[in-house]
């Protein structure tokens, strides 16, 4: 505490400070109950990676994908895959198929099973029709031939060897069913490991929960791994146990202010904003940083009060400088039509504002007390890297300048490389198990994810040449490479028309005659046993088709939709709607390219419209474009290069990182305009400029880079890509504001306004 009364505030910032300090106690008070009302947001928070956050309400994909679930209920189905050496389709193997089967269907949250063992048959005499069970044990000698002789069981429940074959269980159709998912596939996995069955796993559902349940776990992970990387860092380069416990207690409330804020506004977490409380543990320590070394950098002497007065108030305006860019390119992403992405965009935005606030008035409080004030001796490495910069950048700009042009050149060519697409499998590591699941079921089974299209036309169903036409088309779509299997209420009338002519393979058709196709479906439609509920809309305009399709990527997706959809030949006034989540999955690929077009361009333009203005000079903000896209360039590029896709995941990564880099632009040109000012030399001044502010930069800029770098911990692949990408950027980063701005600047020499 002061020693004696501190000297009057030598300007208005000064003067704000010494306010600041005088309300301490009032404003640390207010820290605490804020704190105590953002645990009960936190209390709120879940978890949520269902498919539709990603569309707005009104958004045709998202309605069109309502209206199919409407009408045929919930399309969203788990995949259990029983394997047997040798062949299934026997007593044994048909018993353990009943068996899980009957668990499945008895698990709260699962509508209906569909298997072998639940599958019914038709059957015909002179005068009658049945529809029963395909399977009533004993089975006989030739149930295994008349199963893989069947078109509308081989491939689609059984494989063609016969030795494995497919449990699903569709789940019921609840508002909440994201909510209640989870807990739906935990009760099944154990229900079924109860029975002591070794079951492979599948389904977008399974993936969803998977991802939710690595979410949860990134996160806890990303908070311990971030503050135990960020408090060694930060005793490396504080050398002393306060100003690190200073720190991490303010950006500690900062992310609990936010993550508050985000639970009690009904939000769940997912794979993007999962990155939120680490980013505001990374973000927030670099005002910190400023704030601290700038007290150690002042001549010894004057009160305690005195000090902590000065060092804020001269980091004051370039701090917040920083917050406002950083929390403007965070802002851009509001832009961004995918509602996730403007969460991250508002929130982080909030958070980085949040942030200063929580430095400003922790970092004034604590310079009040000696200890809470680093080590004056600076590292004699840092100060070597800082010295080498200097000279490089004054002594050999031309140097500079070639080296960054070639960066340039390179990640402009890794850029036309840059695929963009989205793979949720992909998101999970290789290793891990439901992402190993899938590729044992496609390995053994074949392809298991269905393609839901919707036939639509008067009368649909007791239509034959509507009914032929999808009939011809099932036959064309099974000739694709990318489709094992299909079905249809085709394949219903097909099979009557079997059983009530010869039963020979030939008869396998839809009648052309309406009448006898009349005829078949209300002998069927007698039957109690028979449904088509599921095939069929309630008016029989409406005919689903399911294709079996690999698990791919919504690109992959798209090529096969079109190559499916061109196949069909329907007369006229038939229409087709692809229909459940694979059309709202190849729709994320357009709006992953623009939202990630108009977020940077956003951001990049209201960023440097801020410089302008902050600086009251457009040839300084002039001077910070080069530099500032120059990292962007290289990363981007480099994502193209080694493969890794612009996702929904990265999509968010060039406005992110021109809101972060740009934060050391804004230190080094606020320190080289007032070095200017004061030595009337662009070289002197530029040198000063890097020897001044080089220590906290060097210093903010290891502490994100290896902040980010936890986030290559992630069991989501996109969120560890983007925690690798954004460490690297970091590091362009600071080659960029300490060697290529000021090499620029030493080689054209501007004019700039000093006052």
């Amino acid at each position: 505490m002061p020693e004696r009364a501190p000297s009057p505030p030598a300007d208005a910032t000064e003067r704000f400070v010494d306010r600041l300090l005088r309300l301490r106690w009032l404003l640390v008070g207010l820290l605490c109950l804020l704190s105590a009302a953002s645990l009960l947001g936190l209390a709120q928070l879940g978890v949520d990676n269902a498919l539709d956050i990603w569309f707005v309400e009104d958004d045709p994909a998202l309605q069109a994908y309502d209206a199919f679930q409407e009408t045929f209920g919930n399309d969203e189905v788990v995949v259990l895959s029983l394997h047997q050496s040798g062949s299934i389709l026997n007593d044994a193997g048909m018993a353990r198929i009943q068996a899980v089967g009957d668990v499945a269907a008895g698990v709260q949250g699962i509508d209906h099973v569909l298997s072998l063992a639940t599958i019914e048959q038709i059957r015909s005499g002179d005068d009658w029709l049945e529809v029963a069970k395909l399977y009533q044990p004993p089975v006989g000698d030739d149930f295994a031939a008349s199963v893989l002789g069947d078109p509308l069981l081989a491939g689609s429940l059984v494989n063609a060897a016969g030795d494995t074959a497919l449990v699903l269980a569709w789940m019921e159709s609840m508002g909440d069913i994201d909510a209640q998912r989870d807990a739906i596939l935990a009760d099944l996995r154990a229900q079924v490991a109860d029975t002591g069955e070794t079951v492979n796993y599948a389904g977008m559902g399974v993936v969803y929960a998977a991802l939710n349940q690595a979410s949860t776990v990134d996160s806890q992970v990303f908070i311990a791994a971030s503050y135990l990387v960020i408090v060694g860092l930060l005793l490396l380069l504080f050398r002393r146990v306060g100003p690190v416990v200073l720190t991490m207690v303010v950006v500690g409330l900062a992310a609990v202010w936010l993550m508050g804020l985000y639970g009690a506004t009904g939000h769940d977490i997912n794979m993007v904003t999962m990155v939120l409380p680490t980013l505001m543990l990374i973000i927030g320590v670099s005002d910190c940083i400023h704030f601290l070394n700038r007290a150690v950098e002042q001549p010894q002497g004057g009160t305690r009060w005195e000090r902590a007065r000065s060092a804020v108030a001269f980091m004051f305006w370039p701090c917040f400088m920083n917050s406002l860019t950083t929390a403007a390119g965070f802002a851009a992403l509001a832009t961004a039509s995918m509602p996730v992405v403007r969460d991250l965009g508002v929130f982080a935005a909030i958070g980085v504002l949040g942030a200063f606030v929580a430095a400003l008035i922790g970092c004034s409080v604590g310079l009040l007390w000696h200890r809470l004030e680093p080590a004056p001796e600076p590292s004699r490495l840092m100060t070597k890297v800082i010295t080498g910069m200097a000279v490089l950048a004054t002594q050999r700009p031309a140097a500079v300048l070639i080296g960054a042009l070639l960066l340039i050149l390179t990640g402009a060519l890794g850029i036309t490389r840059l695929e963009v697409d989205t793979y949720s499998i992909d998101y999970l590591q290789s290793h891990h198990p439901v992402r190993q699941d899938s590729e044992a079921i496609e390995s053994t089974f074949g392809n298991y994810t269905p393609l839901e299209l919707v036939v639509e036309s008067p009368g649909a169903l007791r239509d034959p040449v509507v009914m032929a036409a999808v009939a011809r088309w099932q036959d064309a779509m099974l000739a694709h490479p990318s489709v094992d299997w299909t079905r249809s209420p085709a394949d219903t009338v097909r099979k009557l028309n079997q059983v009530l002519s010869d039963g020979e393979p030939e008869s396998f058709v839809v009648p052309a005659d309406p009448n006898a196709l009349e005829q078949a479906l209300l002998l069927y439609e007698s039957d109690p046993d028979s449904d088509l509920s599921s095939l069929v809309s309630a008016d029989e305009n409406k005919l689903r088709i399911t294709a079996g399709i690999p698990m791919v990527s919504a690109k992959a997706f798209g090529v096969i939709l079109d190559d499916l959809l061109a196949m069909a030949d329907l007369p006229p006034g038939a229409t087709i709607t692809p229909g459940g989540y694979i059309p709202l999955y190849v729709r994320i690929m357009e709006e992953v390219v623009t939202s990630q077009v108009s977020s940077f361009a956003l951001a990049f333009v209201v960023i440097f419209v801020m410089l302008a203005l902050l600086f009251r000079s457009v040839r300084l903000a002039a001077l910070a474009v080069p530099a500032n896209l120059v990292p962007v360039v290289i990363i981007l590029g480099i994502m193209g290069l080694v493969g890794i896709r612009l996702d929904v995941a990265t999509v968010t990564v060039s406005a992110i990182m021109l809101g972060l880099i740009v934060d050391d632009t804004t230190q080094f040109l606020y320190r080289f305009r007032y070095e200017l000012q004061r030595l009337g030399d662009h070289r002197q001044a530029v040198e000063a400029a890097i020897h001044g502010v080089g220590r906290a930069l060097l210093s903010t800029t290891v502490v994100l880079s290896l902040g980010f770098l936890v986030l290559g911990l992630a069991q989501i692949r996109s969120v560890s890509w983007f925690g690798v990408l954004m460490s690297l950027a970091m590091v362009f980063a600071l080659l960029g504001d300490l060697l290529m701005l000021p090499a620029m600047i030493v080689l054209f020499r501007p004019k700039i306004r000093t006052v």
